[in-house]
């Protein structure tokens, strides 16, 4: 097995992000053009299902195992626990693509894990065009508890684009969409922020 897993290079991966609670949908596009990034992804339906244990180990440990399916892609994540960060929402993120995302959803409740948060948001990626690496991008978020745009990338990316959208780090949201909804709805039992249909 050794002789394998020397294959692998482990790399740390840190996401670092902030949500921005938006207005108008119509308002924030333009600005963001005016800026010079571009749409890299036209709004789209994005489903999220975060897994865990029966007796939440995860969650516990402030870990997150998720499977997303959006673009016509369906990816499996694990988050780590956030380092300490008064304005950020930093910690390791590690994410692959997968072929088909039930057969793994499937194979993660073989395992014994559960649903313990479903929840859907129409996205749209945007990216500044001709940029350098490392690069920012920005989702404009509509869910059923508000729309939002993340901002993922350096800090002081993210600090400049914000300011570039009059926002300032008071602004700065940490909590993720979960967090957001259990702060509308603390005692769901089986918390599921979809849209109605």
């Amino acid at each position: 097995m050794k002789a394998r897993t020397k294959h692998f290079v482990q790399k740390k991966n840190l996401e670092i992000e902030v949500k921005l609670k938006i207005g108008s949908l119509q308002k924030i596009r333009r600005e963001l053009k005016a800026l010079g990034f571009e749409e890299k992804v036209h709004r789209a339906l994005e489903g999220n299902w975060i897994l865990d244990f029966p007796n939440r180990p995860l969650a516990r440990r402030h870990c997150l195992l998720r499977l997303r399916q959006f673009n016509d892609k369906a990816l499996v994540t694990f988050k780590a626990p956030s380092l300490n960060s008064a304005q950020f929402k930093i910690r390791e993120e590690l994410e692959t693509e997968v072929a088909d995302g039930s057969v793994l959803y499937q194979i993660l409740e073989r395992l014994g894990l559960v649903l313990v948060f479903r929840y859907q948001k129409y996205r749209s990626v945007f990216e500044k065009r001709a940029s350098r690496k490392p690069k920012a991008v920005l989702s404009l978020d509509e869910t059923p508890v508000g729309k939002y745009l993340e901002i993922e990338g350096p800090k002081e990316d993210i600090e400049k684009i914000a300011r570039q959208l009059d926002y300032s780090k008071k602004d700065f949201i940490t909590d993720s969409y979960l967090g957001l909804f259990l702060k509308l709805k603390p005692w769901t039992k089986n918390p599921e922020m979809i849209f109605s249909k």
